[in-house]
C-alpha cells in the first residue's frame, strides 16, 4: 500500500515550484530532510536522466517521477500539490498549449535497486489510486498535509 511510504514531512500542500527542476529540487528535499542518507544529487541526476528518457506525466494534470537510486535504502515517497500548476515543459508531448502542460499533483517515488517486485507493486497501486474518480480533486483542496495522507489511505480502502 502507498500510505505505508508517505509521511505528512513527505508531502507539500502548496509547491513553491513553477518548473520541473525547481520542483524535483524541492520535493527531493522533503525526503533527504526524513533520511539524510539519502544522496539529493544522485536523485536530481537520475530524475533529470529518467525524463529525458521518457517523461512521467501519467494523466492530465499528474506526474510520477520515480527512479531508482543506490543510496536510497527503501522505498520513499514524496506529494507535491500546486494549485497554479509546475510548467512540465512537455513539449513535443502533443500538447496544444502551455495549460496542458501545467502539472498539479505529483507523487515521486524513489526506489532501492533490490525491490523490482515491490517497485511494480507500488507504481501499480498509485497507478489504480490516481484514477479512482474524485482522487485528485479531493488531494487538491486538501488543507494540509495530514490531509493528503488520510485521502489516500481513504482511498486505498476504496480499492
Amino acid at each position: 500500500m502507498i500510505s505505508s511510504l508517505i509521511k505528512p514531512e513527505s508531502v507539500i500542500v502548496r509547491l513553491e515550484s513553477t518548473d520541473k527542476d525547481s520542483l524535483f529540487a524541492e520535493m527531493t528535499e522533503s525526503l533527504v530532510r526524513i533520511d539524510p542518507s539519502v544522496d539529493r544529487n544522485e536523485v536530481l541526476d537520475a530524475l533529470s536522466e529518467r525524463e529525458r528518457q521518457s517523461g512521467s506525466i501519467v494523466m492530465n494534470g499528474i506526474a510520477v517521477p520515480h527512479v531508482e537510486c543506490p543510496s536510497v535504502r527503501k522505498p520513499m515517497m514524496a506529494v507535491g500539490i500546486s494549485l497554479d500548476g509546475v510548467d512540465y515543459d512537455v513539449c513535443g508531448v502533443g500538447s496544444r498549449d502551455f495549460a496542458e502542460s501545467l502539472i498539479h499533483l505529483v507523487v515521486l517515488i524513489l526506489f532501492d535497486r533490490k525491490s523490482t517486485e515491490r517497485q511494480l507493486r507500488v507504481l501499480a497501486d498509485c497507478a489504480r489510486i490516481l484514477h479512482i474518480p474524485g482522487f485528485y480533486k479531493s488531494c487538491l483542496r486538501a488543507g494540509s498535509a495530514q490531509e493528503v495522507c488520510n485521502i489516500i489511505r481513504e482511498y486505498e480502502i476504496s480499492y
